[in-house]
């Protein structure tokens, strides 16, 4: 971290924001609002962050749109599903009740300030909604589409996801694409429509915008900048191998997303690898990085987005394979073992939930025995009856999904046990015949079902038995980290003796997840993150002027 007595400054602002997703956006916009002038600095040469990345979806208890088609909520049921499903894990449980105050006024504010909007997407409920307090419908909240035209050349640099078609979660954008509407994404991308993700980050950008504020790319925030005081007032950033100093008399926002691209990060802080990061590369923890330096106090640490990440190697994205959750997982006809050929875990548990099973530790043999890889194995009749990571249903199985006549002929092939997955294979089938599953209650969790059509049973649990039989692997993934520096109620920093950090904020990834290890329903990382953005841009918009010193600004070239 630099002192400000070194510095020649390059530009003088308000407040700097780094990064540039929902969150980062969200926070610049209230910051405005307030009256401060705002810079937002992102590392990549396209906008969006993880957010663009993603479905895009808010989780908000007692939002407006859910009211508007009669679905009732309350503090009390949104506190008691909250409550059990974080188990008194999270780092503060005051902040909880913050978000659950704070939240609705958060989409309230975009709803009449900017071109932000949403609809409940039906039949979307909270991943635990049998549990008291869930909700079987209307906390997740769809970005309805978005034109691109509106936002002109910057369209071009809006970061786009390399599978989702153009198409809202409700029409299935997130699912199967093969019983998609063509004729419908057609006419949205002949006209440039987006949705999702980067619908969210297409409106909140406009908002930004029309508001004036300044957006940099291709500018990463290197370090911060303290002053005499102990307050953080600007922001050292790079631009082509060139240092640039942005000077921020009321404050810096961090938003600049998790460190989940970062392996020496990962080591330290995570319970265990991931070696399938499902996010954009660039997520390698600068703000954690640039907090640390600072002096915070950290929050949540071990704790990441989990999910099962599946890859098809003839996918790229920015150099890298593309990640993905794929699917198939926890649907008829389809188990998961381990290296032994057993099973370990119910296969349609939530994508935050099942990773956590690779993590367990056999005190007897010392070691991980579901380590990734571990293995989707599956029938003849769920490949040609549903979509299995990018094979649509009836096209023959392409070259790099190992297949077999046998389930011994298919473990030899993937080396896994194959006395193991004999047995396994044939418990299973015995008992889903039935539509029967006492090892692992499969069909029995609400995300299952809703996943499977609410078909019952018969949806989630079938023999496997009717070759040829194929297996893919699926590795340890995630979403992105949500660990990182603690903050208060406003966003606001906390150091490591307690005391606040002056001048420094944080939210989203780049901050301690406020729920711990919980993920209500679709969109529980991005209802957070964006509530914390709005209360931090608030708080960072109306904080008095800080003495930035140094030297008057040297004239640069900013582009």
């Amino acid at each position: 971290m630099l002192s400000n007595k070194e510095i020649n400054w390059n530009v003088e602002t308000d407040v700097v924001v780094v990064g540039s997703g929902g969150t980062a956006l969200t926070s610049a916009i209230l910051a405005h609002d307030q009256g401060a002038k705002v810079i937002v600095l992102e590392k990549a040469d396209q906008i969006g962050g993880t957010t663009a990345f993603s479905g895009g979806i808010p989780w908000i208890p007692m939002n407006r749109y859910m009211a508007e088609i009669g679905v009732e909520d309350s503090k009390e049921d949104a506190k008691k599903y909250l409550d059990h499903i974080t188990y008194g894990k999270a780092p503060d449980p005051e902040l909880v009740d913050v978000f659950i105050e704070e939240g609705r006024k958060m989409i309230d504010y975009l709803h009449d300030h900017t071109p932000v909007r949403f609809k409940v997407p039906r039949f979307y409920g909270d991943y635990y909604a049998n549990l008291e307090g869930g909700k079987r419908e209307g906390r997740s909240l769809d970005p309805l589409p978005f034109e691109l035209a509106q936002i002109g050349e910057w369209a071009d640099k809006l970061r786009r996801h390399p599978i989702f078609p153009p198409l809202t979660l409700e029409e299935g954008g997130a699912g199967d694409p093969t019983k998609a509407d063509f004729n419908l994404i057609a006419e949205r991308m002949e006209n440039n429509i987006a949705t999702m993700g980067r619908s969210l980050v297409g409106a909140l950008l406009k908002a930004c915008l029309d508001r004036g504020i300044e957006i940099i790319t291709e500018t990463p925030a290197k370090e911060l900048i303290q002053n005499d005081h102990g307050e953080i007032v600007g922001v050292r950033a790079e631009q082509h191998g060139k240092s640039i100093y942005f000077a921020a008399r009321k404050g810096v926002v961090i938003a600049s997303g998790g460190f989940e691209w970062n392996k020496q990060l990962v080591r330290t802080f995570l319970k265990g690898e991931v070696t399938h990061p499902m996010s954009p590369p660039g997520n390698e923890g600068d703000g954690l990085i640039m907090a640390m330096e600072a002096g915070a106090a950290l929050g949540n640490m071990s704790e990441a987005w989990w999910s099962p990440a599946m890859v098809d190697p003839t996918i790229e994205y920015q150099g890298h394979v593309f990640n993905q959750t794929g699917s198939g997982r926890g649907l008829a006809h389809s188990i998961i073992v381990n290296k032994h050929g057993k099973r370990f875990v119910n296969e349609g548990a939530t994508y935050m939930d099942m990773p956590k099973s690779f993590y367990a530790h056999d005190a007897v043999t010392q070691s991980l025995p579901n380590e990734g890889p571990v293995w989707l194995v599956f029938d003849r009749n769920l490949k040609d009856n549903k979509l299995i990571l990018t094979m649509a249903p009836g096209e023959d199985a392409p070259d790099w999904v190992p297949q077999a006549e046998s389930i011994r002929e298919l473990a030899e092939m993937i080396g896994v046990d194959a006395d193991g997955l004999e047995a396994t294979v044939k418990r299973f089938n015995e008992n889903a015949k039935n539509l029967e599953d006492p090892d692992f209650h499969r069909g029995t969790q609400y995300f299952e079902q809703m996943l499977a059509g609410f078909q019952g049973p018969q949806g989630n649990i079938g023999p496997i038995e009717d070759g040829p039989f194929y297996a893919l692997p699926i590795y340890s993934g995630a979403l992105g980290t949500n660990g990182g520096p603690r903050i208060n109620e406003h966003g606001q920093v906390i150091s490591l003796r307690g005391e606040l950090i002056p001048g420094l904020y944080a939210a989203g990834n780049a901050a301690m997840g406020v729920l711990g290890p919980a993920y209500p329903g679709a969109g529980g990382t991005i209802g957070p993150a964006l509530t914390f953005g709005y209360l931090a841009g608030i708080a960072v918009g109306k904080a008095e002027d800080k003495d930035f010193g140094g030297n008057s600004p040297v004239e640069l070239t900013i582009a």
